[in-house]
């Protein structure tokens, strides 16, 4: 029997779309000795209750909606992968062209109808209905034709005169004090208002991957670090589409070369590639895909905290591998030695990075070190 430390537990996550039979499983490896975030504090997996695992299942499955539901409608219209369509109601072949420039108009509901949807009983009157109210309004009846004029003025209507109302200054009471009390005030300079900066927190990021020791006699021309928030995001978007490929762009700080000539690639975010075209065993960026991933690019980080440290796309049910099209992308538009791929396949639940060599000759399977809470990556 193997000692404790090298045990494995594995937590099945199973999420139902709305309206979808099938369902999605997501398997989450954890070893003895992982911390497990739980209330704002990391117990070791041995240490934790159940409560704990199935607070922590739940972030975790909270992570995976909160990346579906960013998904907007647009962004699925834009997706060569996707087809939406939009009909008016009632009417299923009536197909509603453009409906992404129009806006949606809710048709009015009377306030008995939403009594009666929600169980609500009515309101009781406003007037007493005894016998012999204590006050009732006169009941106001239009006037007639004949009162009215050409110029909409009523004849026959009582006349008033409204009141001339005057408003007396107001005194000083101890006016030589009051004064010298008002001076000293607006000499008093006003306390300025600083409105506190929101930083977000980053006390349940984890990170994928290891840095080696300088001088370590590698090929490869880089380490490579993933935060897990990317990596989930990047799972989620290769389990948007079991039959056809999609892609994106991994985003990181730009690299720093280390004393021994290698960079350390640490991924931070993704950004979903739009207007990408699928051949084969491929995908295509195109004019387009660039441009958008530019703009967005620009977006998140204005401030040029961040690049494109690499690129990712999937390969549903066929392994992980580039094809000859993806290292013609590799080799033509991610040319700096420190750009590295991610290939995923979420069929088998498999992954893999790619990086050049130290003499930037080739591209290759880099041997990432998957941590026990991401084994393959999934």
């Amino acid at each position: 029997m193997s000692e404790t430390s090298d045990l494995t537990y594995a937590a099945l996550i199973t999420i139902t779309m709305p309206g979808c039979e099938e369902s999605i499983s997501v398997t989450v490896k954890l070893s003895p000795a992982d911390a497990v975030p739980t209330d704002g504090q990391t117990k070791l997996l041995r240490d934790c209750t159940l409560a704990d695992l199935q607070a922590y299942a739940a972030e975790l499955e909270k992570d995976v909606w909160d990346t579906y539901e960013a998904i907007t409608l647009p962004a699925l219209d834009e997706d060569e992968h996707v087809e939406v369509e939009v009909a008016l109601d009632g009417d299923p072949s009536a197909i509603v062209e453009a409906w992404g420039d129009q806006a949606l108009l809710f048709p009015a509901v009377e306030q008995d109808e939403i009594g009666a949807e929600a169980g609500v009983k009515e309101a009781p009157p406003l007037v007493s209905t005894e016998e012999d109210p204590a006050f009732l309004p006169d009941e106001l009846t239009p006037p007639e034709a004949d009162e009215i004029d050409a110029d909409g003025m009523m004849h026959g209507a009582p006349e008033f005169e409204s009141p001339d109302v005057a408003v007396a200054e107001t005194e000083l009471v101890f006016p030589e004090i009051e004064e010298q009390v008002a001076e000293k005030a607006e000499a008093v300079p006003k306390p300025r208002v600083r409105i506190p900066e929101i930083i977000p927190s980053k006390a349940r990021v984890r990170v994928a991957g290891k840095q080696l020791p300088l001088g370590h006699p590698t090929w490869a021309a880089v380490d490579i670090l993933v935060d897990e928030p990317a990596l989930r995001a990047t799972q989620a978007h290769a389990l948007s589409s079991m039959e056809r490929e999609v892609a994106g762009v991994l985003v990181g700080p730009r690299p720093e070369k280390q004393p021994d000539g290698r960079y350390l690639v640490h991924i931070i975010d993704m950004i979903v590639a739009r207007h990408t075209v699928m051949q084969g065993a491929s995908v295509t960026y195109t004019p387009e895909s660039w441009r958008y991933l530019n703009d967005t690019l620009a977006q998140r980080y204005p401030d040029d905290t961040a690049v494109m440290v690499g690129w990712y796309h999937t390969h549903p049910g066929f392994g992980i591998f580039l094809s000859g099209m993806d290292l013609f992308i590799h080799q033509n538009f991610f040319t700096q030695i420190w750009h590295v791929a991610l290939v995923l396949d979420p069929r088998a639940r498999t992954s893999g990075f790619f990086c050049w060599d130290r003499p930037k000759s080739r591209v290759s399977r880099f041997d990432f070190a998957w941590p026990s809470w991401a084994a393959g990556s999934w």
